[in-house]
Formats: structure tokens, C-alpha cells, sequence
């Protein structure tokens, strides 16, 4: 990623002085430049996005779409708004305390904007953007309801494609597939998710192919296919090596320890990824990755049966969760150390914790979360 941002920037200097020079000589400054600008710009906010460098992509969002706007390109700052909005967007799942609100207000405003302008480009990004916030605002707490959130990428993914625009339909289509999967359309995610694989592979989008390939490999586990599971993150993981996405990286890293640790339960294999996953979390200072990893250490150590190694990694992670209000990742947190205890024949620790994954399952609507509690309390709480 390190050298996207430097030809980037670049790109993006060049571009600047050619406005500077257009507007000193009284000359407007063509389509083709703005468009030059906006698309170095782009580039270079999506690798700071990609590194979780998030105030430096948030700066240079600002920067680039308030440039946008005084040479009156309407297409440019829409979509340099839309890119500001992801970027805020992810910035609300690592830093508690930022305004969700203002968030959305701007995303809506850069769809608007992106409407006014008539930019099919702005338009797709504009779309997808707002879908995604919804997406996670469902995901994570339990806000909201599907259908409007795949109404927005079912939008984005028909003019992406009337329009040509091959990534916009390459992640609208995967994002599809994202809300399919988490309604138990595992049939109609896996063809969403072929589909945009499919797209990036011919257009040699290697991001794009990563996570594609993540979530094929995903529904893959879900059907017992372990090694092809396997087969399919490891190759996420080295396209996600190749383009330099070192924190998609992490995530790979767990899921890939994750497998190992289902083929092998007993063995070691699986600490390797894990350790990997977690150091660089650190190094990044990224608390997502920082969860991931050592609840993905816990896991392993609770499928070897060592409770004891496992706990304080779910703890941890557990904590992490809760502070980063990730009810989702709470619940099943809860539910592990539950398992963590049982090992230990700690029972009244196991109660209490089933008591606390449902209470939070409850207040955020996690339906699919309450079918888990239910199951666990039933292999759990049977009388010895």
C-alpha cells in the first residue's frame, strides 16, 4: 500500500499544479484534469482507509473535495464526499464516541450531491457507501432492517452495471452477497459472491478477488468443506500479501488459524497464524484485529481443551468487544468463555454467562445470536 500512496500523491501533485497553473492564467480547468485529481485523490484515501491511517484519509477527504468544489466539479466532490463518508464510516468501529449521526448526514449529503451532479460513478459509490453503514449498523447492533439496506445495492449494483463501472458492480454485488449470507441466503450469497469474483478476476482487481474468495470460503466451512475452506483463505490472504492490505491481512491470518484449528483440533498448526494475526494488530495498533486475533487464540486453545490458556485471550477480546459496542462479537464471546468454564466445571460461571449472552442478544434484536444461546444453554446446562 506504501506505494500506492506514494504514486498517488504523486499523481495528485501534478494534478494541483495543473489547476494552479490553469486557474493562474484565467484558463478553465478541463474535465480530464478534474477528473485526474479525483481519481489520484480517490486512490490515495482508499490505501490511508486500507492501513486504518483514518485521520490522514479523513484530512486529505476534506482537503480534495473542498478543492473539488471551488473548480466547480460537482462530480469530483461527490465522490470525494462518499469517500470521506467510508473512510468516517469504518472510523466509527475502532473509535467509540464519534457522532454515528453526522456520519450519515454527510453520507446522504454526498448522495445528493452525487444525484445533482449526474456522475454515474458518484452515484454507485454514493449508494453503496450509504448501504454499508446500514450494513454494519445491522450487523453489529441490531439497528435497522435488511430491505432498505439491500434496496441501496440492489440501486448500485443496476447502474454500476448500465454505466460500466466494473468495480462499483464488483462491490455492489459482493455486498449483496454480504446481506445474503446474513439472512441465511446462503444459495443466493454464494451466487453474489462468485459473480463479483468472477468481475474482479477479468478486470485483475486483487482486493476485490481477496474478499471474494473470504467469503466463498466462508459459506464453503459453513457447508464442512474444510480444505477447501482452507484453500480458498489462504489464497485471500496472499492476494491481500500481494497488493500490501496488511490489515485485511490480520483478518485473513485468524481465519486461515481458525480452519487450521478445525482439521487439526489437537495440533499446534493453527497457533502460528494466529500469534502472526495478533502481533500485528499491535504493530498497527488496530483494536478490530487486536479482538480478532485473540479471540481466534482462545478458540484454538478451547478446541485443544486448555481452558485455561483460553480464557484470558477471550477475556480480552471480550472486552474489547463490549467497549467497542460490537454486540455481535460480544455474544459469542460470552458464549465461548461459557465453554472455557465448562471445561473447568466452574458452573456457576457457566450460568452467568449464558444469562449475560442473552440479556445482550435480547436488547439488540441479534436473532441468529439468541439461536446460539439456546443452543449452547441445552449442551451446557444438562444435568451431569
Amino acid at each position: 500500500m506504501r506505494s500506492v500512496v506514494c504514486v498517488g500523491l504523486a499523481v495528485l501533485v501534478t494534478a494541483c499544479a495543473a489547476g494552479k497553473s490553469a486557474r493562474g492564467h484565467g484558463d478553465a480547468v478541463t474535465s480530464e484534469e478534474g477528473r485526474r485529481f479525483t481519481e489520484a485523490a480517490v486512490t490515495v484515501i482508499q490505501a490511508y482507509d486500507l492501513e486504518s491511517r483514518f485521520n490522514e484519509a479523513a484530512a486529505l477527504g476534506r482537503f480534495a473535495s473542498e478543492r473539488a468544489r471551488l473548480l466547480k466539479d460537482p462530480g469530483g466532490e461527490a465522490r470525494l464526499q462518499v469517500e470521506l463518508g467510508r473512510v468516517l464510516s469504518r472510523q466509527l468501529r475502532h473509535e467509540p464516541g464519534m457522532d454515528a449521526g453526522a456520519v450519515l448526514d454527510l453520507l446522504r449529503r454526498a448522495r445528493r450531491l452525487a444525484e445533482d451532479s449526474g456522475d454515474a460513478r458518484a452515484r454507485v459509490a454514493a449508494l453503496d457507501a450509504e448501504g454499508m453503514f446500514h450494513y454494519f449498523d445491522k450487523l453489529l447492533s441490531g439497528k435497522g432492517e435488511w430491505a432498505p439496506i439491500v434496496s441501496l445495492f440492489e440501486q448500485a449494483r443496476a447502474l454500476a452495471e448500465s454505466s460500466g463501472d466494473t468495480r462499483g458492480h464488483t462491490e455492489a454485488l459482493f455486498h449483496l452477497g454480504l446481506t445474503q449470507q446474513f439472512q441465511d441466503d446462503f444459495a443466493g450469497a454464494k451466487a453474489s459472491f462468485e459473480h463479483s469474483l468472477a468481475l474482479a478476476r477479468s478486470s485483475g482487481d486483487a482486493l476485490m478477488q481477496s474478499y471474494g474468495l473470504r467469503h466463498l470460503a466462508g459459506l464453503a466451512e459453513d457447508r464442512g468443506e474444510l480444505h477447501l475452506t482452507l484453500e480458498q483463505f489462504e489464497e485471500s490472504l496472499r492476494l491481500r500479501e500481494q497488493v500490501g492490505f496488511r490489515t485485511g491481512q490480520m483478518f485473513a491470518l485468524v481465519t486461515v488459524a481458525l480452519v487450521r484449528s478445525r482439521l487439526e483440533p489437537k495440533g499446534t498448526l493453527a497457533l502460528e497464524p494466529a500469534r502472526k494475526a495478533l502481533a500485528l494488530a499491535l504493530e498497527l495498533k488496530d483494536p478490530s484485529g487486536e479482538r480478532e486475533a485473540r479471540a481466534a487464540l482462545g478458540r484454538i486453545h478451547l478446541r485443544r481443551e486448555d481452558a485455561t490458556s483460553a480464557l484470558p485471550f477471550l477475556e480480552q477480546s471480550l472486552s474489547n468487544a463490549e467497549s467497542h459496542e460490537d454486540w455481535l462479537s460480544t455474544v459469542d464471546l460470552l458464549l465461548d468463555s461459557a465453554r472455557a468454564h465448562a471445561l473447568r466445571g466452574e458452573r456457576a460461571r457457566v450460568e452467568e454467562r449464558l444469562r449475560q449472552a442473552r440479556a445482550v442478544a435480547t436488547e439488540h434484536g441479534l436473532t441468529a445470536s439468541l439461536a446460539k444461546v439456546d443452543q449452547h444453554e441445552r449442551e451446557l446446562t444438562r444435568a451431569p
